[in-house]
């Protein structure tokens, strides 16, 4: 679809790329827009890029901002999973532009080893730029993440806007033994696979609700 004149302006506007995100999902809801994968795509990534920018020229925050989880929900389910599995060897597919949970885990877990995998090449200089800058000890993979051999580790995070989830989770439980997180519902049910709550459905697009 074509973007609305008022959502382009909120995205180039001096707002905080969380409040932005707020509000663009507010404009969605009233005006009752069915969401699409290219307008969910522009409305994160247009956030996530901002972020990561600020981190590439400002250094890292005192506090990361997770603008789709300003509750900290996410971290708060995501612990108990990772905790058992020390020394974490994970894999965030999809991480996208802005890898926060990236650097969340690397800050929980310093041991931890950690790959960003992405196969929008803005995203991945963006994350690789960010990581760099911030001090994050993750590397971040240029690839499908069809294509990766998950066998090295032990835990995956499916990102929210990754496509194809159910049979890249199909992919991940026949070729590893990782336990696979996914950020958002999946109509697959397996004692290694954890569905946590996500504005997003199964194919990456978001629903239009707020966090």
């Amino acid at each position: 679809m074509r973007l609305p004149d008022r959502y382009r302006e909120l995205i180039l506007s001096d707002l905080d790329p969380g409040e932005m995100y707020l509000q663009l999902v507010r404009e969605v809801q009233a005006d009752r827009i069915a969401l699409d994968y290219g307008l969910t795509e522009t409305i994160i990534y247009a956030c996530e890029v901002r972020y990561a920018l600020d981190v590439i020229r400002t250094g890292p925050p005192p506090q990361w901002s997770n603008f789709a989880d300003p509750q900290g929900n996410f971290e708060n389910l995501l612990w108990p999973l990772l905790d058992p599995l020390q020394p974490v060897r994970l894999a965030f597919a999809g991480s996208g532009p802005y890898p926060i949970t990236a650097a969340l885990v690397a800050g929980r877990y310093p041991s931890a080893q950690i790959t960003c995998i992405d196969n929008n090449i803005v995203a991945h200089l963006l994350s690789q730029a960010m990581l760099e800058r911030a001090g994050v000890l993750a590397r971040a993979l240029f690839l499908d993440a069809f294509e990766v051999d998950y066998q090295p580790f032990n835990a995956v995070i499916v990102a929210a806007m990754v496509t194809g989830k159910r049979k890249l989770v199909e992919k991940i439980l026949d070729s590893s033994q990782a336990l696979v997180i996914v950020r958002s519902h999946i109509a697959l049910e397996h004692p290694r696979v954890i569905s946590l709550p996500s504005p997003f459905d199964e194919d990456g697009i978001l629903n239009g609700t707020l966090p």
